[in-house]
């Protein structure tokens, strides 16, 4: 219902499809420019070495830190936030602009804002930039963590040089994006984009700790908040900050931050659906990675409620063998992948209601509600 509602209003509007993939192409473009400047500049000191083993030491970390950058990603998590910054910005235009004319006189002589198509500040770029930043740092940890060797289709940091390189090589990312962070100098935004790191380290720890002494229902309320420290709150507090650097009413900004952590839900579940039903070729990893942790994600905590026996894998962290390729059966005979998919659409619909009263020039609240929909029938 949602999705045609949303076909409609879209062609009555002249938002095709088409637009979509060039607002997001446009984007993603100006991003990789930007991402690769920020990433010059990171490595500045670095090629400035004082001895010929602090050129050894330069030439590989450079190469370690810029590794994940460039075999590349969808950049899913910074053209959010570019969109929502865009969106933010409109939003203060239209209010004030609706206001007075002389105020519409001030907008346009602000050297830090464009009023033309890319309505982004320098500062809504950089959330963006550190957005990924912190999001490549956590891949890197979690490839040791789970022992992966594949990411995206190619050899992991950790396959190439090692867990303790690996570990290095994330909080050197870590530091990067902690110092453009305060290149922006608003305590507000560098208050809120802090609590994405502290959120990833809780959820880890939610993941590792068993859940023998839980019930069915707080055992699911641990996963979902498992799933919002690990994955959303990346998505919410990124919104919220380009929110925040818009000046927009606290109304904007709580708006941008639900947004970001329904759509960070969704996209979270979707991932753990995708877990049971990709291949290792159209996953670009190594699947069931959760299951061989130990850990029980939605279509597993789904299955559970029609196929009891699964609690005593759960409990036991599918640790026996044969454990993980049973668990994978039952649930493949349960309900646990379309309650799951149900899940991630109620959540999608979430973050399209967040963003209902947002202006929608140029169509971008079109896009922001397309991110949406797309991760309820995402297959990677």
């Amino acid at each position: 219902m949602v999705s045609r509602l949303f076909l409609r209003s879209s062609t009555a509007t002249g938002i095709s499809f088409t637009t979509f993939q060039l607002i997001g192409t446009f984007i993603q473009n100006q991003f990789r420019k930007f991402q690769l400047d920020i990433m010059e500049s990171a490595m500045i000191s670095l090629v400035i070495p004082t001895s010929e083993s602090s050129t050894s030491f330069s030439r590989n970390m450079e190469e370690m830190a810029k590794y994940y950058f460039n075999i590349g990603g969808k950049l899913f998590r910074p053209t959010v936030s570019l969109l929502m910054a865009r969106a933010c910005n409109q939003a203060f235009y239209f209010i004030f602009c609706s206001i007075s004319r002389k105020v519409l006189k001030i907008l346009q002589n602000m050297p830090t804002v464009e009023l033309g198509r890319e309505t982004v500040t320098l500062n809504q770029y950089r959330i963006a930039l550190i957005s990924e930043m912190i999001h490549t740092a956590s891949l890197v940890h979690d490839d040791v963590i789970d022992k992966a060797d594949m990411r995206r289709g190619k050899p992991t940091v950790n396959a190439l040089w090692g867990n303790k390189m690996a570990v290095l090589v994330g909080d050197f990312i870590l530091a990067r994006a902690t110092q453009v962070l305060c290149s922006i100098g608003r305590s507000n935004v560098i208050s809120v984009m802090s609590t994405i790191i502290e959120d990833l380290v809780r959820g880890e720890f939610m993941q590792m700790i068993g859940n023998d002494e839980l019930d069915a229902a707080k055992r699911f309320d641990k996963y979902m908040a498992a799933n919002y420290s690990k994955t959303a709150s990346l998505f919410a507090n990124s919104c919220k900050s380009v929110a925040i650097l818009a000046d927009v009413q606290e109304s904007i900004s709580l708006a941008a931050f639900n947004y970001g952590r329904s759509l960070g839900l969704a996209f979270q579940l979707v991932d753990d659906l995708l877990d049971f039903i990709s291949t290792p070729d159209t996953a670009g990893k190594q699947t069931a990675a959760d299951l061989k942790s130990g850990i029980a994600t939605a279509p597993i905590l789904f299955a559970a409620e029609e196929y009891p026996q699964l609690n005593l894998f759960i409990s036991r962290q599918f640790s026996e063998q044969n454990d993980v390729n049973q668990a994978r059966e039952i649930v493949g005979n349960s309900y646990g992948l379309q309650k799951t998919r149900k899940l991630a659409q109620n959540y999608a619909y979430d973050a399209i209601k967040a963003i209902n009263e947002f202006p929608n020039n140029d169509g971008i609240r079109d896009y922001l509600v397309q991110l949406a929909l797309n991760q309820i029938e995402r297959k990677s």
